[in-house]
């Protein structure tokens, strides 16, 4: 009898560390072949037939349409720097640089449910063409429900939020040099209470 129970409870157990990682490298998008810049992921294959299950599941799940390998790559960001959640009722400053590429997209989803965030004024994104930068090619971008000079990006009402920067026609595409990838800081400059 105990013997049956030890072999009861080591399925039990191995089930659920199973389904468990499953679920985090689905849901949290604990990839095998993730690539991270600071708070920033990518998944270089996502756009191609051979990306790992996990991947493929994850993008099942939430419905995107991944970039063709070659065509461009999208990383998500659902932290700040500091690793704690972007929140929509918190002000947002993105600052760097973005990889060397042709056109790029900033875009605030909502992570509950995937989707763009209705705002006042229906801008839902931001790209390289209208961007203000400095001299030496830096940026700013503020991310916040309400109006802020410069680069604005606006959030209407959400709980959590996640940001997807779309790189198109990039050397990084094409999967030759990830080691060097730096990508906008995000720094959480205040919060509503």
């Amino acid at each position: 009898m105990l013997l049956l129970f030890q072999i009861f409870a080591g399925l039990i157990v191995g089930a659920v560390l199973g389904l468990g990682s499953a679920f985090l490298a689905v849901d949290r998008g604990i990839g095998f072949e993730a690539v991270r810049a600071g708070s920033w992921a990518a998944w270089p294959r996502a756009g191609e037939a051979d990306a790992d299950p996990y991947t493929r599941a994850s993008l099942a799940r939430t419905g995107d349409l991944p970039l063709a390998g070659g065509a461009g790559i999208t990383f998500s960001a659902k932290t700040d720097d500091n690793g704690d959640i972007l929140r929509a009722d918190c002000v947002y400053q993105l600052s760097g640089r973005m990889p060397a590429t042709q056109w790029w997209t900033l875009t605030v989803y909502d992570e509950l449910s995937g989707r763009l965030i209705s705002n006042s004024i229906q801008r839902y994104g931001i790209n390289s063409k209208e961007i203000v930068r400095r001299a030496d090619g830096s940026f700013d971008i503020v991310v916040s429900r309400s109006a802020r000079a410069g680069n604005w990006l606006p959030v209407g009402k959400a709980d959590q939020i996640s940001f997807l920067v779309r790189l198109y026609d990039t050397p990084i595409a094409t999967g030759k040099s990830f080691q060097d990838i730096r990508m906008p800081s995000i720094q959480r400059l205040e919060c509503r209470s």
